[in-house]
């Protein structure tokens, strides 16, 4: 038996593998072994640091209507899951109080500021530096009023020190002399870089771990077997019953069903994100450029260019609609002159989403020999090595730095 066993091999799960192995402890992480379906594969590939503004905030309301009508908007609700899903949309949209929305960013900066010295940690003890590419990101608008109209996050990003720099559309061009169409300008992000591919990153991650002793077993986790105030063991969906000492819940979307077999009902959403990757684009950008309009992430990659984006709400495991992906590559090609989309691989995966975008981070409040690390939202891939520091933290008994009551799991 080892000393921990984690459950889902994602970024956060993997990261939290290395974290432990490092305290000198056993580590077996048990996954899928779907390498190409979660988030951590098919993400935009962004260090986010300043991304701390949550989706639900001040003016979101009146767009609602027009988003869940609309397939081609920036967040898109299956007409099936309108009712499944309306709990957790009325906490979504009540979590996007003027207050509240105060509250989340300055919890999501107390981690995203840790970010980049922890990945730098990470991928030099790794060997990987050359993985994070130290190109900072582009917002692009189609006008300056469309960068205006949101001055509420602008000010707030700015305020917890995350800064940024207006760029008009000679300066946007000198940097990427690519982009057209419609777009008028841009912000530059400071600060915000990429990873060179994430599913790579995550594989060489996880070969690390591996290599330094870490075990992986490959099977889909059914259920986990708790008496009193223990976990003492985990079922696979082919009957494997396997002893667990020390347990780490870090299963992306798919941990609101095993939190239940510990007692913890917890509002965790898989909203859907889609992207359409390119080998051979045509055209080259220096950096990711956010399509402000258009709602998805053009990201130059070590394996081609990504278009990533939209939110569906459809559901834990829902057949694909890749027409999703169809319409970002479309408007890609408006944006992008030049681009060539054909022979481009399609993707659907789930994002985790607490209501109110906050991660949980924390100790199962009934069981003592587990912790919590999931609900990453679109941040996943930023917040990887932070979260496996306080997630190790949590699983030898020691005290974390940062106060983790804003990612209690309870807080619902």
């Amino acid at each position: 038996m080892s000393d921990v066993t984690i459950v889902g091999g994602g970024i956060i799960g993997v990261c939290t593998g290395i974290a432990l192995l490092g305290e000198g402890l056993s580590v077996e992480l048990v996954d899928r072994g779907i390498l190409t379906a979660g988030a951590s594969y098919g993400n935009c590939g962004l260090l986010a640091v300043g991304e701390v503004v949550p989706i639900s905030k001040p003016g979101i309301l009146s767009k609602i209507p027009k988003w869940l009508l609309d397939p081609e908007s920036p967040l898109f609700v299956r007409p099936r899951g309108i009712l499944t899903q309306m709990p957790w949309l009325l906490r979504f949209l009540w979590s996007g109080r003027r207050g509240r929305v105060l509250e989340i960013a300055d919890a999501l900066a107390s981690l995203t500021r840790r970010a980049e010295d922890d990945y730098q940690q990470l991928f030099e003890k790794t060997g990987i530096i050359n993985n994070l590419v130290r190109a900072q990101n582009i917002m692009a608008f189609n006008s300056k009023a469309d960068y205006e109209d949101d001055q509420f996050s602008w000010n707030l990003r700015q305020r917890l020190g995350f800064k940024h720099q207006f760029l008009s559309k000679e300066e946007l061009l000198s940097l990427e002399p690519a982009l057209g169409g419609p777009i008028k300008c841009g912000v530059l992000l400071e600060e915000w870089f990429q990873f060179s591919d994430p599913g790579l990153v995550q594989q060489r991650l996880t070969q690390f771990f591996v290599a330094q002793g870490g075990q992986i077993r490959t099977g889909s986790v059914e259920r986990i077997e708790a008496h009193g105030n223990k976990a003492v063991a985990i079922h696979l969906g082919n009957g494997e019953k396997i002893p667990v000492q020390r347990l780490a819940l870090c299963a992306g979307a798919w941990s609101r069903k095993l939190a239940r077999d510990l007692s913890v009902r917890v509002p965790l959403a898989a909203l859907q994100g889609y992207h359409h990757h390119v080998p051979n684009p045509g055209v080259k950008l220096n950096r990711p450029i956010l399509y402000a309009n258009g709602g998805f992430v053009l990201t130059p990659m070590e394996s081609g260019l990504r278009i990533a984006g939209t939110i569906e709400i459809a559901g834990i495991d829902p057949h694909p609609d890749y027409r999703r992906a169809n319409i970002i590559a479309r408007k890609a090609t408006q944006v992008l002159p030049g681009l060539d989309i054909s022979g481009g691989k399609q993707w659907m995966g789930p994002r985790p989403f607490m209501p109110d975008t906050l991660p949980v981070i924390d100790r199962a409040p009934h069981h003592d020999n587990v912790v919590f690390a999931f609900g990453h939202g679109q941040i996943g891939m930023t917040l990887g090595p932070t979260t496996a520091k306080i997630a190790s933290d949590l699983l030898i008994g020691r005290s974390p730095e940062l106060d983790l009551s804003p990612y209690r799991v309870t807080r619902f």
